[in-house]
């Protein structure tokens, strides 16, 4: 066993090999953290914009304009996005 007394025998790191020490598991380790939080946020606010109700008065008058006869093509259309009544479907052949 030998004794290093002299401190210069010992190869120091440079800046860049030790800022790579430290940034390199990191890198490992939380990119998948990150992807999966990304994930998580973005199943999140899908659930909830495609699960929300609209209120109960905007559907009673939606359906009051549809029920109408006299109601524009424009009223008809808010009414038909309102409700998520879906209009464009073409018939398969």
């Amino acid at each position: 066993m030998t004794d290093l007394d002299d401190e210069d025998e010992l190869p120091k790191p440079s800046l860049f090999q030790r800022c790579r020490a430290l940034i390199r598991p990191m890198m490992l380790f939380a990119s998948p953290i990150v992807a999966m939080g990304c994930a998580l946020v973005a199943g999140y606010f899908s659930y909830t914009i495609f699960n929300t109700k609209p209120p109960p008065d905007m559907s009673t008058l939606a359906i009051s304009i549809l029920k109408s006869g006299d109601a524009s093509p424009e009223m008809r259309d808010w009414a038909t996005s309102a409700l998520g009544i879906q209009t464009d479907i073409q018939p398969v052949r």
